[in-house]
């Protein structure tokens, strides 16, 4: 019995020696506090407060689908303020969830991810899916972005 204990402390031990506490650096935290921001406006369907957090000039990318005029290149902070009032149209009032579960931070970029469920107007079919994004964020503006999705998973709900 007290050679399992000793194996149990000395493997607790060997483990907690790994673990360190996460420490960021000012940029990382401004970029951080960013990505939170335009969670939070796409929560509340702002189009106007989302694009306050996207530069002048941006490098926006979501993969391209017929079924969702949202997709696609865009270059233009008022681009991005259009894509959210188009997208907010096509999905039935409250019946989605946009959730960020995990942030990973290096310097000026984060990457995202967690989970998106809509329900679509035009068909009723609901839909749920993990997203993972990549944004880079220049003066605490977002100056790139890049949405990775299940896009046949949306598509199948508009079909």
């Amino acid at each position: 019995m007290k050679t399992i204990q000793l194996i149990i402390i000395i493997l607790f031990l060997g483990f907690s020696a790994q673990i360190q506490a996460q420490n960021y650096s000012d940029e990382e935290i401004k970029t951080k506090q960013t990505a939170e921001k335009f969670f939070e406006y796409v929560g509340s369907k702002d189009p106007e407060k989302i694009a306050s957090v996207i530069s002048e000039k941006v490098d926006w990318y979501i993969f391209e689908s017929k079924y969702m005029p949202w997709t696609g290149h865009r270059s233009k902070r008022e681009d991005i303020s259009e894509l959210f009032k188009t997208l907010f149209t096509y999905f039935v009032e409250g019946s989605d969830k946009f959730e960020a579960q995990s942030f990973l931070l290096r310097g000026n970029e984060v990457a995202v991810f967690g989970f998106v469920e809509r329900t679509v107007k035009k068909t009723g079919k609901h839909f749920k899916m993990p997203f993972a994004m990549h944004m880079t964020i220049k003066d605490q503006l977002i100056s790139q972005f890049a949405m990775y999705e299940e896009t046949l998973i949306i598509e199948k709900a508009f079909q």
